[in-house]
């Protein structure tokens, strides 16, 4: 198969895919194909079978006329839509996470507390075949939904480890590269955290509020073994663009939650 040929096949949707369509308010529905299915987009039906084969980027029409654009998700596009009992963190976060922690091809991470597995999607991505994931997550009907977002919209990870287990009791991991925590109380983590981490590793903490934070800043410059803490926070603000309205949109993302960082010291400060 030539090159040519081959960006042309990974350019047709396949059976058992996740596809998001969007309708013509560009309202976007995420849904997954299955040979011989049907999905129903706002009570009209559309047959898996008519999507199937096709380039991505086609224009379908439901039984009732509507036209929906047919496309692969974005991450972006998919954490809003992905099936969840508890708050994802959203692609706004998700972002800075992977940048300032300084997640890549290759890094052994671990991920304390999974939600229904929208950062462990993220961080799957970003590490590759060649890096290692393991996460924990206490509350089990969270580990079933991560464990059920990760296959069905990641695909299968090998490389991907979920353990149904209290963190708080100790990590079985060292000389781990990277560390994120999604806690409510992770200065109380930190005991924990600090022998799991390797020299120059980097932790980070997602945070809803500024008192959270405080407390946690606090507590790793007490510590004594963590360094160059920083804290910041992601705006987002989404603009209108058609015909003469040029205009920020009515919806501002704002606030989601705080990021704060800091990197793990070669020896505990005296």
């Amino acid at each position: 198969m030539s090159a040519g040929d081959e960006a042309g096949a990974r350019g047709l949707l396949r059976d058992r895919e996740p596809v998001v369509l969007i309708d013509r308010k560009e309202r976007t529905y995420l849904r997954v194909l299955r040979q011989g299915g049907r999905m129903s987009i706002r009570g009209n039906a559309l047959a898996c079978d008519a999507l199937i084969g096709l380039p991505e980027g086609s224009v379908v029409e439901t039984a009732g006329g509507d036209p929906l654009i047919v496309l692969r998700p974005t991450y972006a596009q998919l954490i809003p839509n992905l099936p969840r009992r508890a708050q994802p963190i959203y692609p706004k976060d998700v972002g800075p996470i992977l940048l300032w922690g300084h997640i890549g091809p290759g890094d052994h991470v671990v991920e304390v507390g999974t939600g229904p597995g929208a950062l462990t999607i993220a961080l799957l991505r970003a590490v590759g075949p060649t890096g290692r994931l393991v996460s924990y997550e206490v509350r089990l009907d969270f580990a079933q939904m991560a464990s059920e977002n990760v296959t069905r919209y990641h695909g299968e990870a090998a490389n991907w480890t979920l353990r149904t287990a209290d963190a708080f009791e100790g990590l079985l991991e060292r000389d781990v590269d990277r560390l994120v925590i999604d806690l409510a109380e992770p200065w109380r983590f930190l005991p924990v955290a600090a022998p799991a981490l390797r020299p120059g590793a980097v932790l980070t903490s997602f945070l809803p509020t500024v008192l959270q934070v405080k407390e946690l800043v606090d507590g790793l410059r007490a510590h004594g073994g963590f360094g160059c803490v920083e804290t910041l926070e992601t705006l987002v603000r989404f603009w209108h663009v058609r015909d003469r309205s040029v205009r920020p949109t009515h919806r501002m993302v704002a606030h989601t939650g705080f990021l704060v960082f800091a990197r793990r010291l070669a020896r505990d400060a005296l």
